[in-house]
């Protein structure tokens, strides 16, 4: 789809109308006369994007917000941990773990096409007026999957319960997880589609904490299985469904229409499909170790690989997550033309900013893990959780590589290649099973933390130097870039 949609945007994120911060006169006039600028009079993108940030309310405000939110969040998540794993213990943890993973390949399959589809086009679709069709159209097949999904978990949880070698109704319970927390998700999803950082901050933050208080209570006051945990989780989110999508979905549904048809349909095929298959096979390279370890090891083995896996991947996630939701929307604004490789190599170096600083920050976080990791993971934790400091480091390590290498996606969807990433992620899913086949039988866990490290550097080396692989199109861009601005001069 064209960029065509992100003028609102970037005019929004306090952008001129080329999606560029603006310039001093003087020195945009001394650049087309073919002047030398001095390297103090050219802004540095990070820079330049840090001082409006900075210097914008609504932008600082936003920042603030998104920082904030997902520092106490993963708090919470720390909190979590430890109450699923004192519990619990490693075999009920694995299980819980397990569900949650087939709810993330569920919502790939069925909700991702629709909804990655509705919310790429709806800033377009209210351009056009056809805000109320397309949320019409999301929340009929909202209803027709989850329901549909839950019921038929609901029918095959003893059967599954057999062949899984799981609670009798923890695929049930699954199955009230998946409807109601992707009920929940889908107002954040609004919520953050819409820029309301604040209200999208304390309603997650509202319902992590009724979650916490209700998981907490049932395990201490009742069984403390991973059935149990999973009812109390789906309880938390239908009632923030309720209390956060309904009321959306309503203001959005009595938004004045017009008589054209929605684009989400067409949407669905081009960019939703593609974009789902990405999430699947994106899904097969993050999970498919616990499948394995399950398999080829033990309950128990599950529980202690996923607590280790949750504890080594919190900072690499949280300065991803950060980065992605502060960073993206300026790119995309600046690269609104395509066929403006000036545009694009703008928004390449502050991507390439953004990545540099990840780089940096990992590698120190690496050493903490090496150093202090397995005192954390105690902590978070319990002793029955103890691994070597060189298993931690290993999957600190992996960690640190997969979330490296989701931020290099985004350079993909600034060049509009996102089928050349989905032919890298397809590799990806192929390679990260087959190498921890090999490995998880030999080393244990530390086995499955060897075989995902060595997977994902083998991905990103295919994603950073393979055919069409982004340092070509950084690359690409910048010669592009240059010669323009010569051609101008």
């Amino acid at each position: 789809m064209s960029r065509a949609h992100f003028p609102r945007r970037a005019e929004s994120l306090g952008f001129d109308s080329h999606g560029e911060l603006p310039i001093p006169g003087s020195l945009r006039e001394g650049a087309r006369a073919g002047r030398h600028v001095t390297p103090g009079a050219r802004l540095d993108p990070v820079v330049a994007a840090l001082r409006r940030l900075s210097s914008t309310p609504r932008l600082r405000g936003e920042l603030v917000w998104v920082i904030a939110h997902r520092f106490v969040e993963f708090g919470f998540l720390f909190a979590q941990l430890k109450l699923l794993t004192s519990l619990l213990g490693k075999e009920g943890y694995g299980e819980y773990s397990l569900a949650e993973t087939g709810i993330a390949l569920l919502g790939s399959l069925l909700l991702a096409p629709v909804q990655e589809a509705y919310l790429r086009d709806y800033h377009g679709a209210g351009d056009r007026g056809e805000t109320r069709a397309a949320t019409r159209l999301l929340l009929r097949w909202y209803a027709v999957a989850t329901l549909g999904a839950a019921a038929l978990l609901a029918l095959v949880s003893q059967a599954f319960s057999e062949w899984f070698a799981v609670g009798r109704w923890t695929t049930l319970a699954a199955g009230l997880v998946f409807l109601a927390e992707r009920w929940r998700t889908l107002g954040q999803d609004l919520l953050n589609i819409e820029r309301q950082r604040r209200a999208g901050a304390l309603w997650n933050l509202s319902f992590l904490t009724l979650q916490l208080a209700l998981v907490a209570l049932v395990l201490w006051s009742g069984p403390a299985t991973a059935t149990s945990a999973l009812l109390a989780y789906a309880a938390a989110a239908a009632l923030f469904g309720a209390l956060v999508t309904a009321p959306l979905a309503r203001r959005l549904l009595r938004r004045p229409g017009s008589a054209a048809r929605s684009l989400v349909p067409s949407l669905v095929l081009g960019f939703g499909v593609p974009y789902a298959a990405l999430l699947i096979f994106q899904w097969v390279q993050a999970f498919s170790d616990r499948i394995l370890v399950k398999g080829l090891l033990d309950p128990a083995s599950l529980g202690l690989y996923v607590a280790a896996y949750q504890v080594c991947g919190v900072p690499f996630v949280l300065l991803l997550r950060v980065a992605h939701e502060l960073l993206t929307p300026i790119a995309y604004a600046r690269s609104r033309d395509l066929g403006d490789s000036s545009q694009l190599w703008s928004a390449d170096r502050l991507l390439l900013a953004g990545l540099g600083a990840q780089l940096v920050l990992g590698v120190g976080m690496l050493g903490g893990y090496a150093l202090f990791g397995s005192r954390l993971l105690v902590l978070l934790t319990s002793e029955a959780y103890a691994l070597p400091a060189s298993t931690l480091t290993l999957l600190a390590a992996a960690r640190f590589a997969q979330s490296f290498s989701m931020g290099l996606q985004p350079i993909f969807a600034v060049h509009q290649r996102m089928g050349r990433l989905l032919g890298f992620r397809a590799a990806g899913a192929i390679v990260t099973p087959a190498i921890c086949w090999l490995t998880i039988p030999a080393f244990g866990v530390a086995g499955a933390a060897l075989g995902t490290l060595l997977a994902y550097l083998a991905y990103l080396v295919v994603l950073g130097f393979g055919p069409a692989g982004c340092v070509w199109l950084v690359l690409g861009a910048r010669r592009s870039a240059r010669r323009a601005g010569s051609a101008a001069a």
